[in-house]
């Protein structure tokens, strides 16, 4: 079968308020456990995650394995290190107000100052790279992943791309726009990002396991990653992080990240001017977008904070940080076949005492009149994917485009399970008697589908 890469997009909204006291809902650290070992013994999860409250860690929780070596599978601990991806954007952002704090750099100063090649120079500003604002194509769109190019080759392939559209007019998220960042921090320090990084964060925040990477190394307790598939996880092989940069080249561990977050939100490390900049940034009309960390609710609680997530290859992170609270969540993964993001807010949800239900593995009786309202062809020409949901011998099937079928058990109302594949489906509420759309879970992808008209006799198209 094939495997769908797919982003997965963490949609998140919020307030910056003063911090105050976090009233603890009694055995949250029980519930906590119950759903990370529901996760890691139905092998949905392998990782790490820790929650602090200001400088006091609330609870931390390791899962699985950091390497399969020939001696055997190695268990992961609270010192192993994971490629974080995008979250390595607030760090970059960080380091640019910096800059901008030390009077070296502004937010109007305009790209051509560094890279007048560039389509749209004299147009865009460091504002507009912070923001997502800048119309710069994504420079990794058609990048071969697992082949290390220099720099001046990736801001090549920047420069190869016409704008998306006019500076500041629009928001689109572009990894381009942080590999620039990144660039700019070395140009205006004179060191490496790395150097850089230690002289403006990791030092003063005292991480201690947070730096560049490199080729993963699990003799220095760095994590492999490693897709769930055939009933197995399948070790991945590793994305060049060279090629990522200021983008998403960090390695860190999750004490590190909520140390991290406590200080940058605890005005350690920049003005309390730059840090509502970086919050509350972009607004494009619907919502607001922060410029290096993005806001979010917390359903249930009126509670609200700044996130960012990434991925790299098969790693996976989230951080989240609740200013009213002080509180600060970090989760990294070297393996998962559940959406992380529904981790995220799950983790949330107890931590507030929602009252809402751990994730569940176990079959749930399936009723006709369930296998009515899903039945049908769904459709995503955006990725050129079509999933035909039909009555299968032991109960419902799933087909891929041409690709054989596979059996799906039902799990919840809505959610449907390939379980040695990794995949969830869930479906939408009925609207006059059928499920109008279904969203495809697999390894980091998330695609939304559409159900196509039924024909005459009963399928879709």
């Amino acid at each position: 079968m094939n495997r769908l890469l797919i982003s997965l997009l963490v949609v998140l909204t919020l307030v910056f308020v003063p911090a105050s006291a976090w009233a603890q809902v009694p055995g949250y650290r029980i519930r906590l456990d119950s759903l990370f070992q529901i996760l890691e013994s139905n092998r949905r999860l392998m990782g790490s995650v820790t929650i602090r409250q200001g400088d006091r860690v609330l609870y931390q929780r390791v899962l699985g394995y950091r390497d399969s070596a020939a001696t055997g599978w190695v268990p992961a601990d609270g010192a192993t290190v994971y490629r974080v991806g995008s979250v390595t954007k607030v760090f970059t952002a960080t380091l640019i107000y910096q800059l901008i704090d030390q009077g070296r750099l502004s937010l109007d100063t305009r790209l051509a100052r560094f890279y007048p090649g560039l389509p749209g120079a004299d147009s865009i500003t460091v504002s507009d790279l912070l923001g997502h604002t800048s119309g710069l194509a994504d420079y990794t769109r058609g990048l071969d992943d697992r082949r290390a190019q220099s720099g001046d080759s990736l801001v090549r392939r920047i420069s190869a791309e016409p704008l998306q559209f006019a500076p500041g007019t629009a928001r689109r998220y572009s990894n381009s726009n942080y590999l620039l960042l990144g660039n700019i921090v070395e140009r205006l320090t004179g060191s490496s990002l790395e150097a850089a990084l230690a002289r403006g964060i990791t030092k003063p925040a005292g991480l201690t396991r947070t730096y560049v990477g490199g080729t993963v190394d699990p003799t220095v307790n760095e994590a492999r990653s490693y897709y769930f598939n055939d009933g197995h996880w399948e070790r991945q092989p590793d994305f060049a992080i060279e090629n990522a940069g200021g983008a998403g080249a960090l390695v860190s561990t999750t004490d590190d990240l909520t140390r991290f977050l406590a200080a940058l939100f605890g005005g350690r490390l920049l003005r309390a001017t730059s840090l509502t900049e970086m919050t509350h940034g972009f607004h494009d009309g619907t919502r607001r977008n922060g410029k290096g960390v993005g806001p979010f609710t917390i359903p249930g609680t009126g509670k609200s904070g700044y996130s960012h997530d990434g991925s790299i290859g098969a790693y996976a992170a989230l951080v989240g940080y609740v200013p009213e609270d002080s509180l600060s969540l970090a989760l990294t993964v070297n393996g998962y076949n559940y959406p992380i993001n529904r981790i995220f807010f799950a983790v949330w949800g107890i931590l507030y005492g929602t009252g809402a239900a751990l994730p569940s593995f176990t079959p749930v009786a399936l009723d006709e009149r369930t296998v009515d309202r899903v039945v049908g062809v769904y459709s995503a020409d955006a990725y050129k994917l079509a999933i035909t949901i039909r009555r299968g011998a032991g109960g419902l099937e799933a087909r891929f485009n041409d690709n054989d079928p596979f059996p799906i058990v039902r799990i919840g109302a809505n959610l449907f399970m390939y379980a040695d594949a990794g995949i969830l489906i869930e479906f939408a509420d009925v609207v006059e008697g059928l499920s109008p759309r279904l969203t495809l879970f697999q390894h980091r992808a998330s695609a939304p589908l559409v159900r196509l008209p039924s024909s005459p006799d009963g399928s879709g198209g």
